[in-house]
């Protein structure tokens, strides 16, 4: 997502020595070698997510939820981790040897840690932090990981849905406020990819069309939303209905609020409503 005009750029804080990126496809940035193992990358992840560290049965039930690992297991891989990640440049492990609770280094953060840190500004950088924000979201949340399972149950992915939204919100109607419909589509595109069936985005993708004075915009847009209708209602010619009929109405298929909107900033809209295109289709 290319900055806003104008924007100064705003670093995600102090560069850690070792960064675990969870917002898209999940890998390791600065780890001494590969985390070849899947279940190495999935322990390391795993305390990545818990700062405070995590008892041997909450990260191993966490690895493996459906069975009881052997000590040899989960010793092998502690190891490997350990390896994999080396040490920090005074000397100390990234995963430092204890005897039950395990915890990284202060030296290992994670790209959540510093998405939260941006999206908490306030006071007037705040939009910039947003957007630098933004930029660490790379895809759906933990993608590549072998088992998923305890991001949903322990709430990481619904907490990072609904805070990446909220950050997209809050800088996309800052855009639009002061005009900059283009940056503000950016920063609803970005949200997207990690919650691509909030209506509240495709909001500000119809407005920010508009500020762009493209009604040409406007209706690819509803049309992509009619995609999402019929994958969610198996009406899978919604779109293609859509396509040919000069006058598709699909703002009952969708929320009152999105409906408003699309009504606002649609010259097909406003022509039919002014009778001069007087031929409906619902769904």
């Amino acid at each position: 997502m290319s900055p806003p005009v104008a924007a100064r750029r705003v670093d995600p804080g102090p560069v850690p020595e070792v960064v675990v990126r969870v917002l898209g496809p999940v890998d390791v940035l600065g780890a001494s070698r590969p985390l070849a193992r899947s279940w190495t990358l999935e322990l390391v992840t795993y305390l990545a997510m818990h700062p405070r560290g995590a008892t041997a049965e909450m990260w191993t039930t966490a690895l493996w939820p459906d069975r009881v690992a052997a000590d040899p297991t989960r010793h092998s891989t502690v190891s490997a981790a350990r390896r994999a990640l080396g040490r920090a440049a005074h000397g100390a492990d990234h995963l430092p040897r204890c005897n039950g609770r395990l915890q990284l280094a202060p030296s290992v953060t994670s790209d959540w840690a510093q998405f939260a840190m941006l999206a908490a500004t306030r006071g007037a950088g705040a939009p910039d932090a947003w957007h630098a924000a933004l930029e660490l979201v790379r895809g759906r949340p933990f993608d590549g990981l072998r088992g998923i399972d305890w991001t949903i149950l322990e709430g990481f992915c619904a907490e990072i849905e609904g805070q990446v939204v909220d950050v997209a919100l809050r800088l996309a109607q800052d855009h639009l406020a002061a005009g900059r419909g283009r940056a503000a589509e950016l920063a609803a595109r970005r949200a997207l990819l990690v919650s691509p069936y909030d209506e509240r985005l495709y909001r500000i993708l119809l407005m920010a069309a508009d500020r762009q004075g493209n009604p040409a915009g406007v209706e690819t847009t509803m049309a992509e939303l009619a995609r999402l209708v019929a994958s969610d209602t198996s009406e899978t010619d919604v779109d293609d209905r859509y396509a040919a009929s000069s006058a598709r109405d699909l703002t009952v298929c969708v929320h009152p609020d999105t409906a408003a909107v699309y009504r606002s900033v649609s010259l097909r809209w406003r022509a039919r409503s002014q009778g001069t295109s007087p031929d409906t289709f619902a769904c």
